[in-house]
């Protein structure tokens, strides 16, 4: 399957999801009689179960579902893309606007752990509101989307308002004005083939970060009665689900081999900024992946950048984040242990090594490896500050650490662990 290469950057470089742009083409109407007597609607819901059974052969068909460690996460991706897309597709109605909330039950497109996602379809040329108040969150960024992002040269990011950006007022809250022509404050255009709008609530420090508030109204339209869902509506619906659904699955395991599992074995890139290609501008991000022995380890060494967030995450071959409420598969800067010499040295491996910075596999033999570096003043990221990544036997450990690492002990393990849940519990469960 072919696509545009600002899709990957819509996900991993933090947008995490294309936009469901069939919202703008409707399928062609049904005949009077095929409404009139509802076999429409129920052809529609035979096309979407159908879409499902053609999805479960193509993951079992697929490179990834032979390694038997991928089998169950295939359809723990199956059943997350496709709740994803009823939310979406389904549910939600962009003349009657809520966010949508990307949590632990849909992990797509490399999701960020530490990330809150909120997004909100939207109809290209009008105007919306996005409202509320700052929360303890590192970072609030805004992002708007227009066009197709599965077909050539058709999806881009259309405009973007940093957290560094954001006006907000001495009681914390804020306003965002989303329309075709520029207003006072806090804008983002919105232009005729506008559709989808992102929200990112970026935490770092799990002890003592929670969300804000963030709603969107559709402005003009407060106050009015949605219609009646009719037999057509929903038949439209489900065809759009339907649609999405074979795009989304398809294109994530798709773009992993071929940009990701494609690189040499436990090797990492060079940053580079998604910005141009959908992402967040001003971001650095550095990819690879592991593939590990169960007594083998990779070590990631970074260093504290000048911004103000920079994390470190483990996705499996179907591009979902690793869990990372009950493991501790993810760490930001403020959670990462820093060593003598001014680095971070992560440890990836399945087996709890007893040191600071272990990233858990999960069990797993491989995999994708995410970094991201948010805030940054410098344009260019330092070369002698590159991320870098060697593979070592489980007991080279030791010789390859500073001298004066500590030791973790498992009581340590397990109240890190309970903060991370907590923090996980407080972030969404609302």
């Amino acid at each position: 399957m072919k696509f545009k290469t600002i899709l990957p950057f819509f996900l991993a470089g933090s947008a995490l999801c294309a936009p469901a742009v069939l919202q703008a083409t409707e399928p062609a109407a049904a005949t009077t009689a095929g409404v009139a007597d509802g076999k429409d609607l129920a052809a529609a819901w035979d096309e979407f179960t159908g879409t499902l059974g053609k999805l479960t052969s193509f993951l079992r068909q697929h490179p990834f579902y032979a390694e038997p460690e991928n089998r169950a996460a295939a359809y723990a991706y199956l059943t997350s893309m496709m709740v994803a897309r009823i939310e979406e597709d389904v549910i939600f109605d962009p003349d009657f606007p809520y966010f949508r909330v990307l949590d632990h039950r849909i992990r797509e497109g490399g999701d960020n752990p530490d990330q809150r996602y909120l997004m909100s379809l939207i109809n290209g040329g009008q105007t919306y509101r996005i409202w509320g108040k700052i929360g303890k969150e590192r970072r609030l960024d805004f992002q708007v989307y227009a066009g197709d992002p599965f077909v050539p040269n058709g999806g881009r990011a259309a405009g973007f308002l940093s957290s560094d950006n954001l006006k907000v007022a001495s009681d914390g809250s804020f306003e965002v004005w989303v329309s075709p022509e520029r207003r006072e404050g806090n804008w983002l255009e919105n232009p005729a083939d506008g559709n989808q709008i992102l929200v990112r609530q970026i935490f770092s420090d799990w002890k003592n970060e929670v969300p804000g508030d963030v709603h969107i109204d559709r402005v003009g339209h407060e106050g009015e009665l949605k219609p009646v869902l009719t037999d057509q509506i929903m038949a439209n619906r489900l065809r759009r689900a339907a649609a999405d659904l074979e795009r989304h699955v398809k294109v994530w395991p798709s773009m992993v081999g071929n940009r990701y599992l494609s690189l040499p074995p436990n090797t990492i890139s060079q940053p580079s900024d998604p910005g141009a290609l959908g992402g967040v501008p001003g971001r650095f991000m550095v990819s690879g992946n592991f593939d590990l022995a169960p007594d083998e380890a990779l070590i990631v060494r970074t260093w504290p950048m000048s911004g103000n967030y920079q994390g470190i995450q483990l996705a499996d071959p179907w591009f979902s984040s690793l869990e990372y409420g009950n493991r501790q598969t993810s760490l930001t800067g403020d959670q990462s242990y820093r060593s003598s010499d001014g680095s971070y040295y992560y440890v990836v491996t399945a087996i709890d090594p007893g040191v600071p910075n272990w990233l858990d596999t999960y069990s797993r033999k491989r995999g994708v490896l995410l970094l991201r570096f948010d805030g940054m003043t410098e344009k260019v990221f330092e070369p002698k500050r590159y991320p870098t990544a060697q593979k070592i036997k489980l007991d080279q450990l030791k010789s390859m650490l500073p001298k004066d690492t500590p030791q973790v002990s498992q009581e340590h393990r397990k109240r890190e662990l309970s903060e991370r849940r907590r923090h996980v519990q407080l972030r969404y469960d609302n």
